[in-house]
């Protein structure tokens, strides 16, 4: 398969690449082998500073990382490595940190001062007004149905409300599978945000039960509970169970969005971005 024409908006002219396809950071799952086969299929993967162990392994991973777009997520509350962590961005000039509970002022400061971009992850206006005074670049819109922390209002709501109400880019997240829902979202929005559908690559750091029960899995399975991190997530109901009866969170815990509708497969991750993007382009001829 050949890569897809190009899908041109806001985004993809912000951060260089050919999709506006933003693969999610996922703990646990993100893994430097899936940003860079994103990367090179022409869109954009995060990874969470935290899923490396110790500030030494993920500035080792920063050192190591080729010249292709991916981005750094930060934790900014509650988070001892910060500081650390973020120097380590700033020295690697990394092309995009996407921040996450808390105020982004200060990364927002440090990395455009480099040239990078900041996108802030956000569930509804209040905090969406807060991080656009702060001057983050994008807003991520977290609606009903995202795997993992999420809000409760619907995608189709949520990503032109927060555009309407601030004029920044908007990225939309919740249920994000296909190439048609990624035309659906940037009649909303700037990019789609893709996080379930990616974790069933051979990339990804799921292990196969894991992926298993991904494609096993409807919507209908997933919980949306604060059971497990004290903020309200989706996770698949079988490894709840598992939970409830001593797991652990996040390693035993599977977290998952509405979007197991659409995971039938394991599929690399390169020919997955091109699959959406090539879905995108017939959907979008097929419209009346």
């Amino acid at each position: 398969m050949n890569a897809p024409a190009p899908i041109p908006t806001r985004v993809t002219a912000m951060l260089g690449i050919r999709y506006p396809i933003l693969v999610a950071p996922m703990f646990l799952v993100s893994t430097p082998e899936l940003l860079l086969a994103v990367a090179e299929a022409g869109a954009i993967a995060a990874i969470p500073s935290l899923n490396f162990r110790t500030h030494e392994a993920f500035a080792a991973f920063l050192e190591a990382f080729p010249d292709r777009p991916f981005g750094v997520n930060l934790i900014l509350k509650d988070n001892p490595r910060l500081k650390e962590d973020l120097d380590a961005v700033v020295r690697r000039r990394v092309p995009l940190v996407i921040t996450s509970l808390g105020d982004p002022g200060p990364v927002v400061e440090r990395v455009k001062a480099y040239g990078g971009r900041v996108f802030a992850d956000v569930v509804g206006l209040r905090h969406a007004k807060k991080a656009a005074e702060r001057g983050v670049d994008a807003l991520i819109a977290v609606a009903a149905g995202a795997g993992g922390h999420a809000g409760t209002v619907s995608p189709f709501v949520l990503a032109p409300w927060l555009a309407e109400a601030t004029g920044l880019p908007v990225v939309a997240a919740g249920g994000l599978a296909t190439g048609r829902q990624l035309l659906a979202a940037l009649a909303l929005s700037d990019a789609g945000y893709f996080g379930t559908r990616f974790i069933a690559t051979p990339e990804s750091g799921a292990d196969d039960a894991y992926k298993r029960m991904l494609i096993e899995a409807t919507p209908e399975d997933v919980v949306y509970t604060a059971e497990v991190t004290g903020v309200p997530a989706n996770f698949l109901a079988s490894s709840l169970a598992r939970f409830r009866q001593g797991g652990k969170p996040w390693k035993e815990v599977y977290s998952a969005g509405h979007s197991v509708a659409f995971v039938r497969e394991v599929v690399p991750a390169r020919t997955l971005v091109w699959r959406i993007a090539e879905e995108y382009h017939r959907a979008k001829a097929a419209l009346p």
